[in-house]
């Protein structure tokens, strides 16, 4: 189908029907990119035990190109039509996923890795363009509901991704039909999928890894073909294309810096993540300290990010509410509160324990509480010429925390035990909700 480019409409006009069709392209996006990362972690600890740490290089790999392309990519976001950016980057994709899929099955962990590097290039250009056009869509005054939908699907997504997978390949991966899914969930549920995915003593880790990958390519074919019905807006930003733009990082940053709405809910945003990205790959060490590296690392790692996973979907549907008439700078500084708390009190008890687990998804909970209104703010505020450049340069705020997360982890977990590394990070909590306090009350709380 085929619309012409025309500017946002009145808000009482909103096309929902544009806007879900958005939150489902984004959302998988970005559980095919987790799933796809997520594959290739557990492939390491099958291949090489506990000496399979790949989670540190391909953390590092999915920021990168954030943080080496953010000024072109907001460029790109502002001067050309966001909707046809989105449809070029779903065809991509399949492309990508096809490549993964045969490196998977040719036995080629280096062809899998670099084709997951494409992947991370995919979505450095995704990002600003699929975020800059839900103003577009819904306007300012739907924005705090708006965007906390969208983060919320993304951060779903990327949930169920690296979770699923998890589950789907120590499934694929245990030799018998006699696991702990089958326990669980009864015999009957698995029969079909044991007659059709599982061959009885097949223990092969790339096919554990290929066959979600499969999946995963499939699924992206109608997703991409649903991108071509998104209302297509003019670009409001006419810069020309210039080299600068691959090296004009600290001018983009500076742009932003300036700004005290856009620097402070930044600074905040960008912790967030930092924040999710520690927590993720501590718990990917306590699955390897709880399984031994053994096989039961997915499952044990699984139930870990599950409780994490379920109270940051929670969290955001309470924040999106709560938010949707308003930004509510309040909610932030209580989910920042609740976040430090959360962390202090999971340095007291055992791994194991279902208090450990609920705590988890405290902390889950309170940690989308801290993030969905910073972000509604960040975008409203950004002007709509600039909207794109601001979003990229917050990306790669984003991203050099997002690697920072991966080395202060990696160094934290050569020094101290999980139960310090959460002192730490309540520490920290605590430090950025004061900020975001002092912000709130000059803001006046209500935004």
């Amino acid at each position: 189908m085929k619309h012409d480019s025309h500017t946002p409409g009145p808000v009482d006009k909103v096309p929902w029907g544009a806007f879900w069709r958005l939150v489902l392209i984004q959302a998988q996006n970005s559980f095919n990119e987790k799933g796809a990362q997520f594959l290739l972690i557990p492939l390491g600890v099958w291949l090489y035990g506990t000496r399979g740490d790949l989670e540190y290089p391909l953390g590092a790999i999915i920021v990168l190109p954030f943080i080496l392309f953010s000024p072109f990519v907001g460029w790109l976001s502002d001067r050309f039509c966001k909707a046809r950016i989105i449809q070029f980057m779903a065809l991509l994709q399949i492309c990508v996923l096809g490549g993964m899929y045969w490196s998977l099955r040719s036995h080629n962990l280096n062809g899998a890795i670099l084709w997951f590097c494409v992947f991370a290039l995919q979505a450095t250009i995704f990002s600003p363009s699929k975020k800059g056009i839900v103003k577009d869509i819904v306007g300012t005054s739907r924005m705090g509901f708006a965007s906390g939908i969208v983060e919320m699907a993304s951060i779903l997504s990327l949930l169920i991704g690296q979770i699923g997978v998890f589950v789907w390949f120590r499934y694929l991966l245990e030799p018998s039909t006699d696991t702990v899914w089958h326990h669980l969930l009864g015999e009957g549920f698995f029969q079909w999928f044991d007659a059709w995915l599982k061959p009885s003593g097949l223990s092969d880790g790339w096919y554990a890894a290929s066959f979600p990958c499969l999946v995963f390519l499939l699924l992206a074919i109608p997703v991409a073909i649903s991108s071509f019905y998104l209302p297509r807006y003019a670009p409001e930003g006419f810069r020309p294309f210039s080299w600068s733009l691959f090296y004009e990082h600290f001018h983009q940053l500076s742009k932003m810096w300036k700004n005290r709405n856009l620097r402070v809910s930044e600074m905040g945003i960008g912790y967030f993540w930092f924040f999710g990205g520690t927590v993720m790959l501590m718990t990917i060490q306590m699955a390897k300290e709880i399984s031994g590296g053994g096989d039961d690392f997915s499952s044990v790692g699984a139930v870990l990010m599950a409780w994490m996973s379920g109270g940051t979907v929670l969290g955001g549907i309470l924040a999106s509410l709560m938010c949707r008439h308003h930004i509510r700078m309040k909610v932030s500084v209580a989910g920042g509160a609740l976040m430090a708390l959360s962390c202090l009190a999971l340095s007291t008890v055992s791994m194991t324990s279902s208090v450990f687990y609920a705590l988890l998804m405290a902390a889950g909970i309170s940690a989308a509480l801290f993030l969905v209104p910073l972000n509604a703010f960040f975008q409203d505020r950004a002007d709509n010429d600039k909207r794109g450049d601001m979003i990229a340069a917050g990306n790669l705020v984003d991203c050099v925390l997002g690697l920072a997360a991966v080395g202060f982890q990696y160094a934290m977990m050569l020094v101290i035990p999980p139960s310090w590394q959460f002192v730490v990070m309540g520490v920290l909590s605590l430090c950025m909700t004061w900020l975001i306090f002092r912000f709130s009350r000059a803001a006046g709380g209500v935004v």
